[in-house]
C-alpha cells in the first residue's frame, strides 16, 4: 500500500511537469487540466502512504471508510449484537452485508474494538455477519459468542439424543426446544424359528 502511495506521488511530480512544459506551448488549454489530475493523484499517493505505515493505521482507515460511507443504515452497539438461536451466515465483504440489508430492510448493528468491528445484520432466524479484522490472527468478541452458542446447542441436542436413546415403550418427551414429541421405540421382528432352521441349513 505504501508503495503504490510513492508511485502516485512519483506520477503526480511528472504530471506537474508535463503541466508545466504545456504552459510555455500551444497546449496551454491542456495545462489546467494535466494539473487538477496530479492535484488529485497527489493528494491520493500521500493518503496511501499515511495510511499504509502500520497495519492500525489500514485496519483505522478501512473501518472510519465504511462507516462514512454506510452511516445512514448503520446503528453503533455498545456491546455484541444477541444472535441466540439464529442461524449465523458470514458473508465476504461489507458490499455482501448492504446487498443483504437492502432485501431486509433493517438496519446493521456494529460493535468496534481496537482490533476488529463486528457488522450483523438481524433478521428473524438469521444472522448476517462480516468482520473486519486488523489481521487474520484477531479473534473477535462476536466469533467467541458464536462458538459459545454452537457449543451451548450442541450440548443440549447430545442431551435430548441421551434421553431418547433408552425409550422402552411409548411416551411423550419434551426437548431442549421447548417441544413435546410421542416416542415409540422401533422394535425388531423376530423371524420364526423354521425360517432361522432353514438358513443354518443352507
Amino acid at each position: 500500500m505504501r508503495m503504490k502511495g510513492i508511485l502516485l506521488v512519483i506520477v503526480a511530480i511528472v504530471l506537474c511537469v508535463i503541466s508545466y512544459v504545456f504552459l510555455h506551448s500551444n497546449y496551454a488549454g491542456y495545462m489546467m487540466l494535466i494539473f487538477a489530475i496530479a492535484a488529485v493523484v497527489l493528494f491520493m499517493g500521500v493518503g496511501m502512504i499515511i495510511t499504509g505505515g502500520s497495519p492500525e493505521k489500514m485496519y483505522e482507515a478501512t473501518v472510519k471508510d465504511i462507516l462514512v460511507t454506510f452511516d445512514s443504515i448503520l446503528i453503533k452497539n455498545n456491546e455484541i449484537p444477541k444472535i441466540d438461536g439464529r442461524n449465523v451466515i458470514f458473508v465476504q465483504s461489507i458490499d455482501d452485508l448492504v446487498d443483504a440489508q437492502l432485501e431486509i430492510r433493517k438496519p446493521i448493528c456494529y460493535f468496534k474494538q481496537s482490533e476488529s468491528c463486528s457488522f450483523v445484520l438481524l433478521d428473524d432466524k438469521e444472522a448476517y455477519v462480516y468482520i473486519e479484522k486488523l489481521n487474520d490472527d484477531v479473534v473477535s468478541p462476536l466469533e467467541i459468542a458464536i462458538k459459545d452458542e454452537k457449543i451451548k446447542n450442541k450440548n443440549k441436542t447430545d442431551m435430548d439424543a441421551e434421553m431418547l436413546k433408552d425409550i422402552e415403550k411409548t411416551t411423550i418427551v419434551k426437548l431442549s426446544n421447548q417441544k413435546s414429541y410421542k416416542i415409540s421405540p422401533v422394535r425388531k421382528k423376530e423371524k420364526p424359528k423354521d425360517e432361522i432352521e432353514l438358513l443354518d441349513v443352507i
